[in-house]
């Protein structure tokens, strides 16, 4: 008997097949809109982080300018109540900044943040009620708002953000 054998001829090419390309694009369809439904989420962190660091350095520069004033031309608070039954006096002033965190005047157009500087609560130290002389309490507010008029009270406090700081003599 006689055997012939036959060459085997591959049915395959060297190419991709149908079902290989369509899972690989169902693969990166995923991907791609996994990642598209990550972007808002990014944009909404680096707008906020953008806007977390304006306020800061705008709180910086406040505070480095009080810093940089003399102690005794800083506003005072008053006696307040079980002193001499004088009242806190409302030493409150404003500055405004344009979107890269520099000062500008009250009548720009550029204004974009409004900043309250407020010296009216006593600065007491922790167990004691005694105001302290060498010692002021600053409260800083930033709202970022266009409105040189912008209100700072609380009733729209989430509008605004408030920063507590110590000023101290030291010579």
């Amino acid at each position: 008997m006689i055997v012939r054998s036959f060459p085997i001829r591959s049915h395959s090419s060297p190419g991709f097949s149908l079902v290989e390309v369509a899972l690989a694009v169902a693969i990166a369809a995923v991907g791609i809109i996994t990642l598209l439904g990550l972007m808002p989420e990014g944009l909404e962190m680096s707008r906020k982080t953008g806007l977390l660091t304006l306020n800061s350095n705008i709180v910086e520069q406040i505070i480095r300018d009080l810093e940089n004033t003399q102690f005794r031309l800083l506003p005072t608070q008053g006696t307040g109540s079980g002193s001499g039954g004088g009242t806190v006096i409302q030493q409150r002033s404003r500055r405004y900044f344009d979107d890269q965190g520099q000062q500008v005047g009250e009548d720009s157009n550029a204004i974009i943040f409004v900043a309250e500087i407020d010296f009216s609560q006593p600065a007491a130290l922790p167990k004691t009620e005694q105001q302290q002389p060498n010692l002021r309490r600053v409260i800083i507010r930033v709202a970022n708002t266009g409105n040189p008029a912008f209100e700072f009270n609380p009733d729209n406090q989430i509008a605004y953000t408030t920063y507590n700081h110590l000023l101290a003599r030291t010579r």
